[in-house]
C-alpha cells in the first residue's frame, strides 16, 4: 500500500471523511508542498481548521500521527492531476486522451494501493474454498460475471446469478468451508449490504471489492481490496471503478490459476476442446 502518495490515499478514504476533512485535503492538494514544512498548529490556522481535525484527519487517511502526513506531503507530486476533467471547449482527441488518462489512473492508483498480505489471504482462501459465490448488483455485477467466466478456467467451483434474489439464496447455501466475492462500489447499498450480511452470519470468509475502504461492505470482511476512482462531470465514478474492479478480479484469478497450477491447466484444456467443436 502506497501511504507515501498522499493524493492516492485522500481519494481512497474520501467517501469516510466529513465536510471538513474533504475541505482539509483539497487545501493540502492545492498546498501540498508549502504544507510539508508546517506545524499542525500553522496547518490548522492556514486551512481554518482546528489541530483536532487536522489530527483526525491524518488518521482517518491511514497515518498514524501528524508527522507521517507530513513524511507524505513532501513527497514529490504527480506529473498530472489524476482524474482530470473533460470540458466542453477539449478536442475530441484530448477528450479521448482524458478518458484513457482517467483509466490508467484508476488501475495505476489501485495497483499502487495493493497489500501484498491481502492478496496473499485472498488466494488462500479461494484456493481452499469448496464453493466460491460471486455478487454484485448493477455496474459491479458485471465484475462478479467476469469473474465467473474466468474462475470456470480453474478447478474452483464457482457460482453466480445476476437477479438479486437467486443472489441472495445462493449465499443462504455457502458456509464457513465456502468463500464469498462480493463487488460493491460504494458499500453503502442495501442489497449488497444484505448479501454481505448473509454470508457474514453463515461464518462465510468474505472479500470485498469496493471503493470504500471503511464502507459498511467493508466492515464484514476479511478481506478489502479498493478500487480508486473519481467522479467527473461527464462520467459517474462507478464506471472509472469498474475497470480497476475488472483488475483486481483478474489479478485474483491469475493467482489462482498459478497457485493451482496443474488442475488449471487440465480445466482449461477440457474447456478449450468443448469450445474448439462448436467452431466450423
Amino acid at each position: 500500500m502506497d501511504m507515501q502518495n498522499f493524493a492516492l490515499q485522500l481519494q481512497t478514504n474520501r467517501a469516510t471523511l466529513s465536510a471538513k476533512e474533504q475541505a482539509l485535503g483539497d487545501y493540502l492538494l492545492a498546498h501540498q508542498l508549502d504544507a510539508s514544512a508546517w506545524s499542525i498548529s500553522t496547518l490548522s490556522q492556514m486551512a481554518g481548521v482546528s489541530t483536532a481535525t487536522v489530527s483526525r484527519f491524518a488518521k482517518n487517511l491511514g497515518y498514524a500521527n501528524f508527522q507521517a502526513l507530513r513524511l507524505a506531503l513532501a513527497q514529490p507530486q504527480a506529473k498530472h492531476q489524476l482524474f482530470e476533467e473533460i470540458q466542453p471547449e477539449d478536442s475530441l482527441i484530448t477528450m479521448a486522451d482524458k478518458v484513457f488518462a482517467a483509466n490508467i489512473d484508476a488501475l495505476s492508483a489501485t495497483s499502487a494501493n495493493l497489500d501484498a498480505h491481502a492478496l496473499t489471504q485472498a488466494v488462500d482462501l479461494l484456493t481452499h474454498a469448496g464453493t466460491v459465490g460471486l455478487f454484485g448488483l448493477g455496474a459491479s455485477n458485471l465484475v462478479a460475471l467476469d469473474g465467473y467466466h474466468k474462475f470456470l478456467r480453474t478447478p474452483i467451483n464457482a457460482t453466480y446469478a445476476s437477479d438479486f434474489h437467486m443472489q441472495l439464496m445462493a449465499a443462504t447455501r455457502l458456509n464457513s468451508t465456502d468463500c464469498a466475492i462480493v463487488i460493491s462500489h460504494t458499500g453503502t447499498d442495501r442489497d449488497a449490504l444484505a448479501l454481505a450480511q448473509v454470508v457474514h452470519d453463515h461464518g462465510v470468509p468474505l472479500i470485498v471489492i469496493t471503493g470504500a475502504a471503511k464502507s459498511p461492505v467493508a466492515k464484514l470482511a476479511d478481506v478489502v481490496f479498493v478500487a480508486i476512482a473519481e467522479e467527473t462531470q461527464y462520467r459517474v465514478e462507478a464506471l472509472h471503478a469498474l475497470i480497476a474492479q475488472m483488475s483486481l478480479m483478474d489479478t485474483l484469478f491469475m493467482l489462482c490459476a498459478v497457485s493451482l497450477d496443474e488442475g488449471s491447466t487440465a480445466v482449461l484444456a477440457n474447456i478449450r476442446q468443448a469450445i474448439e467443436k462448436t467452431r466450423l
